[in-house]
């Protein structure tokens, strides 16, 4: 809302309808602001802030047609304005014209480089038209103009529960909530980014939390859906085990739920089971990491990894990604390759090991000039006398 500075003018009819114009409410507002724009002694000032005025009534009662004709007419008479263009943004926005809506944010962001709200408001859109990469800059900018902008917080944290990044979701809403204790909107979207991670304990609180705030329906509909959730898990995992699929030497495009610790395959399998939401798993046996996933989109060629689908998850396509080598030096693989052969040097190992289908991964051993191929490589271990190679597909 911009702060409208009327000059005194003379006579009290006037100034009780400027008066009304500023400070009532719908449609007396607008009946009063009508009466200043039709009065035809106002100068371009008063007259320009009437319309402003009467524009933000229209947009309250959504009317955006309305509202868009009068701040059109305001910045006709003024074009000096951030707040008007960043006001007749949110119209465009409401009637969905996004294109519009940007060029007006983008106006009112040159005209106020600092404008927050403007950067805040322009995030939406670009969020709302799937562009999240230029949302979340938007955001990032908001936020480095007005650090204790909690709603720039929250609504990134959408984009980031849009992109299936929960856990920076979470942190998101987070300092939402501690910069707007009451903020009910950032209870909520961290109790669904919790769900979503499987950590229904804390969910079903934070939607406590919120309808203690202000009793509402996505708080009440969402605590049903959760215990009903927690009752269905419960029941599913009394009757029997969660059974997965396994496969070695693959990695899977997914998006990524939580990275838990884990120091076996075994125990990274078990993780997922524990989370509804987690179809997938990829577990990195040479970092021992563990990355539960939600459904994937592709899978492709990575020694360092065992990856697993839940049984009733449908095996995604594999990737068509070219196939390069990559090396490690003074590394050797452990245990019994399936096949050895003589080599002078570690290209000649190398390129044996690229044509062979069995071959994954392989040792150079320099002392012996000896090339070691595996299907299945475990971690790697440090050794002068050796270097080590292997297949990997690069998925942008």
């Amino acid at each position: 809302m911009l702060l409208m500075a009327w000059m005194m003018l003379p006579g009290s009819v006037r100034a009780d309808e400027r008066s009304d114009c500023e400070k009532l409410n719908g449609e007396a507002s607008i009946g009063a602001c009508t009466a200043v724009i039709e009065a035809g002694t106002y100068d371009a000032a008063d007259l320009s802030t009437a319309y402003l005025n009467r524009g933000l009534e229209y947009f309250a009662l959504r009317y955006y047609d309305q509202a868009i004709a009068d701040y059109t007419a305001s910045i006709a008479l003024d074009a000096s304005k951030a707040d008007v263009f960043n006001n007749r943004g949110n119209a465009y926005h409401a009637k969905r014209d996004y294109p519009m809506a940007i060029r007006d944010f983008d106006r009112a962001i040159a005209i106020n480089p600092a404008h927050a709200l403007a950067y805040n408001n322009r995030g939406i859109v670009y969020g709302d038209m799937g562009d999240y990469a230029r949302a979340i800059q938007d955001y990032d900018q908001a936020i480095a103009i007005h650090p204790a902008y909690a709603s720039a917080y929250n609504n990134r944290g959408n984009i980031r529960a849009k992109q299936g990044d929960f856990r920076q979701a979470v942190q998101d809403y987070s300092q939402a909530i501690v910069l707007k204790p009451s903020y009910v909107g950032a209870f909520n979207n961290r109790a669904m980014a919790y769900g979503a991670l499987g950590r229904f304990a804390e969910a079903a609180d934070d939607f406590r939390r919120s309808m203690a705030l202000r009793p509402n329906d996505t708080a009440k509909a969402g605590l049903a859906a959760l215990e009903a959730r927690i009752a269905a898990k419960t029941a599913q995992t009394s009757a029997a085990p969660m059974s997965f699929r396994r496969m070695p030497n693959t990695d899977l495009a997914a998006a990524l739920l939580d990275t838990v610790a884990a120091d076996s395959i075994d125990a990274c399998e078990a993780a997922c089971a524990a989370n509804s939401y987690c179809r997938a798993y990829s577990f990195n046996m040479w970092n021992a990491l563990c990355f539960l996933k939600g459904d994937p989109a592709l899978r492709f060629l990575e020694p360092s990894t065992m990856s697993g689908l839940k049984s009733e998850t449908y095996p995604p396509p594999i990737s068509d990604a070219g196939v390069s080598m990559v090396r490690f030096h003074n590394k050797i693989f452990p245990g019994e390759p399936v096949r050895e052969s003589n080599a002078n040097r570690i290209e000649d190992c190398e390129a044996t090991c690229q044509i062979s289908d069995t071959c994954v991964a392989y040792s150079f051993v320099k002392t012996e000039k000896s090339c070691r191929m595996f299907e299945r490589p475990g971690a790697y271990a440090s050794d002068a006398g050796a270097d080590s190679g292997a297949k990997r597909q690069v998925v942008n």
